[in-house]
Formats: structure tokens, sequence, C-alpha cells
């Protein structure tokens, strides 16, 4: 028996609103199999498309870069024993409470959270624009 994608849960009339105030003119659509590759190649890969770094007319000041899609998210591998030893921390604002939560139990909960924050923390933190 085939496992099935998680359901969107989110607000879709929100979404689809957030979608409506991008300007999708000049913008493609890219889409990435996630299927045996290497979590950090990868996330490098969709970065600089999402940057516009991989087009001619990139200019550091101007957003061009393109949408992004990631297939199979479940099935990305990671090198060495960051399956076991990678550790993502959150705190959540009371005292004491620092959470945390290993690589293998983030997949088994949600593997597209684990590509959105590779992804993330390859991007700059500051546009100049």
């Amino acid at each position: 028996m085939a496992a099935t994608a998680p359901a969107f849960t989110g607000n879709l009339k929100k979404a689809l609103a957030g979608l409506r105030r991008i300007n999708l003119d000049g913008l493609r659509w890219r889409v990435f199999d996630a299927k045996g590759q290497v979590l950090g190649r990868l996330a490098s890969q969709i970065a600089v498309v999402l940057q516009g770094k991989d087009k001619p007319t990139y200019a550091p000041h101007v957003e061009n870069g393109d949408m992004c899609i990631v297939l199979n998210a479940k099935d990305i591998s990671v090198t060495g024993r960051k399956m076991t030893d990678k550790i993502y921390y959150w705190h959540t604002g009371y005292v004491g409470h620092l959470k945390e939560r290993r690589l293998k139990d983030q997949m088994k909960k949600d593997p597209t959270e684990v590509i959105r924050k590779a992804v993330l923390r390859m991007l700059p933190l500051q546009q100049t624009a």
C-alpha cells in the first residue's frame, strides 16, 4: 500500500490571495525531483533559482527568481550520520522550553519542512531593495 502525501491543511483562500499579489509575469515554475538527491546539494540548487542567479539578467537588487516545486521530498538522502545526529532546535518563548527534534523524526512528521528550512537558511537574510 503506497503512502499518500499529507493533505493541505492551511487556508486555501489565503494561499491563493498571496499568489495573486505576486507578479507572475516573467516567472517560471521549476520542478525539482528530490528522489535520491542529497539534501544540501538540492537546497543550494533551489536557493540559486529562487534568487534568480541562474538568469543572465541577475542583479542583486532585483527580485527575478522563479517559483520552485519539490516532488518526492520523503525520498531525499543525507550524507554521513546526519539522519541521527542533526538536530533542529526552536524555542517556544517560555522559560526552559527549548525544543529539539532529530532529522529522522522530522522526516517522519513533515519531510517538506526539512527541505524548506535547508533552502531558507541558504538564502540571504536581507534584500537591498
